[in-house]
């Protein structure tokens, strides 16, 4: 391969690159400064400028930016590399991915918010004798609950999906004694 071979061959791979940068964040709605911000996070010290660079193709990114704007989107260097078709189905799959790691994360931030405001609830109730009775048994009941057992009033209503993928529910999960 000669020097004019590859330089067309590079500047193909720089292209491809730049246009699945361009279409990762098209899918998270991220302007250059976005992409600069999170690849910067990541371990590349990525300016609004130099980011704008590597979306236009201008520039073929040096092996720590590729690195950090692939963590950044989910997926790897090699992913972020791949024929523009390849990239959308990594690049969908890391979404979903994505989006269920981002609710857990959230779901478990609020079972542990729900069991300090149950505990907060209880040492106030004990100390204060002017709450209506009425009141106090029914909080009481619900103090009662768990946030599993929270969870599991929702989740009765809510969990069609493991029927149809035959997922059976860890016999430990709360779930399963619905």
């Amino acid at each position: 391969m000669d020097a004019t071979d590859q330089q067309g061959s590079q500047d193909y791979r720089v292209r491809q690159l730049a246009a699945n940068i361009r279409s990762a964040c098209r899918v998270r709605r991220w302007e250059a400064a976005d992409l600069a911000g999170e690849a910067s996070r990541r371990g590349a010290p990525l300016t609004e400028e130099r980011a704008a660079q590597l979306l236009s193709g201008d520039q073929e990114p040096l092996i720590s930016e590729a690195a950090a704007v692939a963590a950044a989107f989910d997926t790897s260097v090699e992913a972020l590399m791949a024929r523009p078709d390849d990239f959308e189905r990594a690049l969908a799959w890391t979404s979903v991915r994505h989006t269920y790691k981002e609710a857990r994360r959230r779901l478990m931030r609020s079972a542990g918010d729900y069991e300090k405001a149950s505990e907060m609830l209880c040492d106030y109730m004990d100390g204060d004798s002017h709450i209506p009775q009425l009141e106090r048994d029914e909080l009481e009941h619900q103090l009662a609950q768990s946030c599993a057992w929270v969870a599991m009033d929702a989740y009765e209503d809510h969990n069609p999906w493991r029927h149809r993928w035959g997922i059976a529910v860890d016999p430990d999960d709360p779930a399963s004694r619905i």
